[in-house]
């Protein structure tokens, strides 16, 4: 016992001798000038960059762009069937809950019960994923440095849970009736499984990347557009990104009017084959 736990405290020191040295400017990572702006490697930024190989690296943002797309159909079917409500985007559901605050109610305001169920459940979501996280010797920190694996295998292990949820909230929404608490139910279902995932991807510590909510992605992907400072994989993975989460609220919006009661599978599907793909192809060993 006490010699695995030796052996465990070894491996952690050196991953994260890894990881600083890593990050440390080197002259092998270049910088590239543009008209007075530098142009960043993402080896410099992106903290598995610098460890994992570039084919795991795209094969981790094809699933950032999947996980996007899947939180747009989510967030279309809640938001037009469950009435003014999001369950990824928070910070729509700040300004809801002032309005309701206010006393403006439905159909020109929002229910702030399912409102106030969201937030809770997003927030449940994301303090479990920490908790996934760092007994899986992860943690929830953006200044963590101890981490080089394009997909480490905690990230799955959230998403998954995630998916449980999601698939909870596909078999309510195909067996029960849309009485007056099922709407409750499928809104905290889903937050809860967005708060996972949320957290779950922010580990990975991905420049700018969120998948549930595109603001920083938007802002990053402008920045960078503006100052030409990004290189083409950050430049891709954030187009792709938010296209992806507009790809799906599009498609979110289709599947309503034309499959109704399986609005829900694609994005379920997607998820689930994320975190096959996430689990077989971008696993790797752990340091020595």
């Amino acid at each position: 016992m006490q010699w695995s736990s030796l052996e465990t405290a070894h491996r952690r020191r050196t991953r994260l001798e890894r990881s600083r040295n890593a990050n440390r400017v080197s002259p092998t990572v270049p910088v590239q000038s543009n008209g007075g702006a530098e142009r960043v490697d993402d080896r410099r930024v992106d903290l598995a960059a610098a460890h994992a190989a570039p084919e795991l690296l795209a094969i981790r943002d094809r699933l950032l762009v999947a996980l996007a797309f899947s939180s747009g159909v989510f967030e279309a079917i809640c938001f037009l069937s469950f009435g003014k409500v999001f369950t990824a985007f928070q910070t729509g559901n700040l300004v809801f809950l002032g309005l309701g605050a206010a006393g403006t109610r439905p159909p020109a305001g929002p229910d702030p019960v399912r409102v106030v169920i969201s937030l809770a459940a997003f927030a449940v979501g994301a303090a479990l994923a920490a908790r996934i996280l760092t007994a899986l010797n992860g943690d929830d920190e953006i200044e963590d440095t101890d981490i080089f694996e394009a997909w480490p295998q905690r990230v799955s292990i959230a998403l998954g849970v995630a998916l449980v949820a999601q698939v909870g909230f596909l078999v309510v929404w195909m067996t029960m009736s849309p009485s007056s608490p099922v709407p409750n139910i499928l809104v905290a279902l889903n937050a809860f499984a967005m708060g996972l995932q949320m957290n779950a991807i922010r580990s990975l510590h991905v420049p700018g990347i969120s998948t549930t909510a595109a603001t920083a992605t938007y802002i990053s992907w402008v920045t960078g557009i503006t100052t030409w400072t990004h290189k083409a994989a950050a430049a891709r993975r954030l187009t792709g990104v938010l296209v992806g989460m507009a790809a799906g609220a599009f498609v979110g919006n289709w599947m309503l009017n034309h499959a109704h009661t399986y609005a829900p599978v694609l994005p379920v599907a997607v998820i689930a084959l994320v975190v096959a793909i996430a689990s077989v192809t971008l696993r790797q060993e752990p340091a020595r």
